[in-house]
């Protein structure tokens, strides 16, 4: 007994939590980034940043990043696992989230530009790299006659790189790009955004009898952030920029999005990007963040367009398609049905409404049905709540 006892002790000392203070990427209080001393608890090593639920690593290591290592390699692990702790505590603590609570450590790649591979794991080296984006991994069970071991749920962010629109000004068409990109005004998938002005200058003019759909992958990151073309002219607009680049890991509201999508997992799957998956991981991380907007005011990492609730925005069929998956639409229309339902209930009560939603909800229906399906046993006035979403839907469109 006296051997199982002193057993247990030296297992709880073991892995007993330390804390360190790091400089991290936060935002301040009038939501500007800025980069200040923070405090990263949970942590299992003194040494490193691997904690009790999330570790963070560099590529496809499997080593945590070392408090020796470079100063900008610790910055982006730093920023990383502080706003991960916020996520995770987030939906432990207010939305009390068993299933999040449940979770075994997180592995966090920075700096992975491999694409992803289900039964690889990772995908051949000599596939083009990936930059400018983060993407939520499911769990893998690996495949034993290459040697590659199963893996859990993990979140990569991958290593930004500046794109010069100048490089795919020659040989375009403008009216050509105009024609082609009127449908996609009101968002553009970031992550494939090098690929997008590879296709343009690749085919030296874009004619309207090009498919849209193809100028804009949806695959990748979680986050696709909306490019927004105000003027009457908004392709010259979108000329005159010079510079486009993200580095996700870096952006509070992409790490809380990304930590969303797992927290959301056990309804919603990881491999598929809808409208409805999307807006319900923009709405928890506004919601983490504090803020209506995602993404905005830090131009030294983001040099793409944040998303902004749109109260005014309505509903056009086309949003339901993989295409508008992250335009700002369903963002909003969450956010009003939180305000509806009451700040006391408001997280709880998109929360409960994913487990009446798949994979492959839409809004019109699936989205709308759930709400109102929760609202029956979560609104303090059933009759009356349930009236005041009807009416925030039809002012909607819906």
């Amino acid at each position: 007994m006296k051997l199982i006892c002193t057993f247990i002790l030296f297992t709880a000392f073991s892995i007993q939590a330390h804390e360190a203070k790091k400089r991290a990427v936060i935002r301040d209080a009038n939501f500007e980034a800025k980069i200040a001393d923070v405090v990263l608890t949970d942590l299992i090593s003194d040494e490193s940043f691997e904690g009790k639920y999330f570790k963070i690593v560099d590529g496809k290591s499997n080593q945590a990043i070392n408090f020796a290592d470079s100063e900008d390699l610790q910055l982006k692990a730093a920023t990383v696992y502080y706003h991960l702790t916020k996520a995770r505590n987030f939906f432990v603590q207010k939305v009390k989230s068993s299933y999040v609570q449940e979770f075994a450590p997180i592995t966090i790649r920075l700096n992975l530009t491999n694409v992803f591979n289900e039964l690889g794991h990772f995908a051949n080296d000599k596939l083009e790299p990936q930059y400018n984006n983060a993407l939520s991994i499911p769990a893998g069970i690996g495949y034993e006659p290459r040697h590659i071991k199963p893996w859990g749920m993990e979140i990569w962010f991958r290593p930004s790189k500046e794109i010069n629109i100048n490089d795919f000004k020659t040989g375009v068409e403008i009216n050509g790009i105009k024609s082609a990109l009127t449908p996609f005004r009101n968002q553009v998938h970031m992550t494939s955004l090098q690929n997008f002005l590879s296709l343009l200058i690749q085919s030296k003019t874009i004619t309207s009898s090009v498919d849209p759909s193809s100028l804009i992958r949806m695959a990748g990151t979680s986050l696709l952030i909306e490019m927004i073309f105000q003027t009457s002219d908004f392709t010259a607009d979108f000329f005159s920029r010079k510079i486009y680049k993200l580095d996700s890991a870096f952006v509070p509201e992409i790490i809380y999005h990304e930590f969303s999508h797992l927290a959301l997992s056990n309804h919603l799957e990881l491999t598929h990007s809808s409208p409805v998956n999307e807006g319900l991981a923009d709405f928890f991380a506004g919601k983490i963040a504090q803020s209506k907007k995602l993404a905005t005011n830090i131009k030294e990492y983001n040099l793409f367009d944040g998303k902004l609730v749109r109260k005014k925005q309505q509903y056009r069929l086309e949003f339901e398609r993989g295409d508008f998956a992250n335009a700002d639409f369903v963002f909003g229309l969450l956010w009003n049905v939180g305000i509806k339902v009451g700040g006391e209930i408001e997280n709880q009560f998109i929360y409960q409404m994913t487990q009446n939603l798949t994979t492959s909800s839409s809004i019109k229906d699936g989205l709308i049905n759930s709400a109102l399906k929760t609202c029956k046993t979560l609104c303090k006035n059933p009759s009356n709540d349930r009236l005041g979403l009807y009416k925030l839907f039809n002012s909607k469109n819906l």
